[in-house]
């Protein structure tokens, strides 16, 4: 009995550090794979989220971080993520907030993607409901 009772409070426990994604991207440019993730702000309410973009090509991966802050674009059912070379803009219409297992044209702008600074990416919302 205690070594069910440890073994369920450590899988709790380090559950518990995982960060949940608010927004996953993908997207292909010049031979290049982009994944654009943001987690959730913690704590609940925070104006600043981290970012993550990680560029796979021909086998190798860069990863990019960036602290974005979100803003949403009321009327237009969009939400903007930005930071200092940075800029991702989802929108989710006909939604009037993001839903569960639906796929939204997302604008990914960054100066770390050289050439192709401007592209057009799929984006999901993996914990809306």
């Amino acid at each position: 009995m205690k070594l069910t009772l440890l073994i369920a409070m450590m899988i709790f426990s380090l559950s518990s550090f995982a960060a949940w994604n608010e927004v996953e991207c993908d997207g292909r440019t010049d031979g290049k794979f982009l994944r654009m993730e943001v987690e959730q702000a913690f704590p609940n309410g925070s104006w600043f989220q981290r970012a993550t973009l990680a560029v796979t090509e021909n086998g190798a991966q860069q990863v990019f971080d960036y602290t974005v802050s979100s803003r949403g674009m009321g009327g237009f059912n969009r939400v903007l993520y930005s930071a200092p070379g940075v800029n991702l803009e989802v929108d989710f219409w006909p939604d009037q907030q993001p839903r569960w297992g639906r796929m939204y044209r997302g604008t990914l702008r960054s100066r770390d993607l050289g050439n192709s600074s401007f592209q057009t990416v799929s984006c999901r919302f993996p914990n809306a409901f």
